[in-house]
């Protein structure tokens, strides 16, 4: 190794892409997020959801018990439960919840303390700043829908005792969580990058949930039209669930329809995040 005299010298290295650049974002993401105070309560709240259901499964195979009759009798086949367990509206309600503890401050903060020179003068670029960012929310999400999907999947067949699965069921259980992961995780991120005040942007996320129901209700009464459910929230995650389990859907227009905001949003919200990184660079 060459001895060098006191002073400067040029450095000699080079400088190589990655495609795992994105990991420390989301390590340090995740121990942000589950060091936050609440957060063992929020996770408790968002699992609830798990525990009934799986008490309700063990319940249906031992006709003597007669607790959770109600949701047992609602629950008539694999496509029922799985249906009903995605998209009922307390664990959307939570999903929403999570989205804000999560992903409101990630990137708001990043525009508060102007942090964007310091990401940008290491070796990532914007896909692998926003994959972080998104991963940390989509990580939450998840933990709390195809994880307990899957277990619940799992304890059906271990109480029934039969592996026999639909393979379309299997792709609905799958597909159905990630899909509406990614939708939560790309408007929460979109809207976090609207403004550096973070409090600003948890009102935002919940006042999106809970207009777009509201307002898909009042344009229904007016006009007496189901397809108004379109942009309500949660009533376009039911009409999805119920085009992916093949169940009648509740609201009177075709369930593949659902399927269209989810991806419109997603592809705004990578537009939208893409410019406004790229604006927030260029000012700092």
């Amino acid at each position: 190794m060459d001895i060098r005299e006191k002073g400067y010298s040029h450095w000699q290295g080079e400088l190589k892409a990655s495609r795992s650049n994105w990991l420390p974002i989301f390590f340090n993401g995740i121990k942000t997020v589950f060091k936050k105070k609440f957060a063992k309560v929020i996770f408790a709240f968002s699992g609830s959801t798990f525990i009934i259901f799986l008490l309700a499964v063990y319940v249906s195979t031992k006709p003597e018990l007669k607790i959770l009759s109600e949701l047992v009798r609602l629950l008539k086949s694999d496509a029922d439960l799985f249906k009903t367990f995605y998209s009922n509206g307390f664990l959307t309600f939570m999903l929403v919840i999570l989205s804000i503890f999560s992903g409101a401050d990630l990137i708001s903060s990043d525009l508060k303390f102007k942090a964007f020179p310091l990401y940008f003068a290491r070796p990532l670029s914007r896909s692998d700043y926003l994959l972080g960012k998104f991963s940390v929310i989509l990580f939450y999400l998840l933990l709390f829908t195809l994880v307990p999907g899957i277990l619940l999947l799992l304890f059906k067949m271990i109480f029934t005792g039969s592996l026999a699965v639909s393979p379309l069921l299997l792709l609905a259980i799958l597909v159905f969580p990630l899909l509406e992961c990614v939708f939560l995780a790309a408007l929460t991120l979109a809207l976090s990058i609207l403004s550096p005040n973070t409090k600003f942007i948890q009102i935002a996320i919940f006042l999106v949930y809970m207009f777009s129901n509201n307002l898909a209700q009042i344009l229904k009464a007016i006009f007496k039209s189901d397809w108004f459910f379109l942009i309500s929230l949660q009533s376009n995650i039911e009409q999805l669930a119920s085009f992916l389990f093949g169940l009648q859907p509740k609201y009177d227009y075709p369930s593949w329809l659902a399927l269209l905001p989810p991806i419109a949003v997603s592809l705004l919200a990578l537009w939208l995040l893409s410019w406004r990184i790229k604006k927030a660079e260029a000012r700092s």
